[in-house]
């Protein structure tokens, strides 16, 4: 890459001078959602690992709390497509839709069948190995940027495109965004003492994320 990291993260600093409102609020929304869900699928694994009986309804609960938790991760997604948005100088929608974005312009379906796959996958490496999941991850993590530009130039998108095409773009690439993650370590214990610093601390992070995946990737799944 020829951007280094602090370019990346002055270009965040830059695309959310005038957005720091919206993107925000946009969080906000986002994460009470997120933190209802996660919450509410722990507090289900709670009853049922309490429970020792053997009655069918409780039974369900089991991957009840799993599916809940799933499912705010998915939605989280949408901090990922809406920042890609913000990086790209493209239209804002308002914040409460910009939160649910992984559900509008027709993303659902490519969006959620590849974050399917994508957990799916980096599960099974997981169950070899912590360190070998943790690669994979790596691996995919540019998978839902790559489904949501290739929904936008209106590609039909399938079960395994944006992993495989995430797999190669990272190829050599990994240790980078290691690194760029692990830069933003001090940020995210520094917002991590109070709730409000990370309304703050997340856009920043997506944005220069997003600017990431950007110069890494180009416009070439937008043609």
């Amino acid at each position: 890459m020829s951007t280094t990291r602090r370019e990346l993260k002055n270009n965040a600093k830059l695309a959310l001078r005038g957005n720091w409102g919206w993107a925000v609020l946009m969080c906000l929304i986002n994460m009470i959602i997120v933190a209802i869900l996660s919450g509410g699928g722990h507090r289900v694994d709670q009853i049922y690992m309490d429970y020792e009986g053997t009655n069918f309804y409780m039974q369900l609960l089991s991957p009840l709390g799993t599916i809940l938790a799933w499912i705010g991760d998915f939605i989280a997604l949408s901090l990922v497509i809406s920042f890609l948005k913000l990086r790209d100088n493209d239209k804002l929608e308002k914040p409460y839709v910009s939160a649910f974005s992984v559900f509008t312009e027709n993303r659902f379906g490519p969006e959620c069948i590849n974050f399917v796959m994508t957990s799916i996958f980096t599960f099974l490496w997981t169950l070899l190995l912590i360190i070998p999941g943790i690669i994979k991850s790596y691996s995919y993590a540019m998978t839902p940027y790559i489904v949501k530009d290739m929904v936008a130039s209106g590609k039909q998108v399938g079960a395994t495109d944006g992993i495989n095409a995430s797999r190669e773009l990272m190829n050599g690439h990994k240790m980078d965004l290691f690194v760029f993650d692990l830069s933003f370590i001090g940020w995210f214990l520094l917002g991590g003492i109070s709730v409000i610093g990370m309304l703050w601390v997340v856009p920043y992070y997506q944005t220069a994320k997003a600017n990431f995946y950007r110069e890494l990737a180009g416009n070439q799944f937008l043609k």
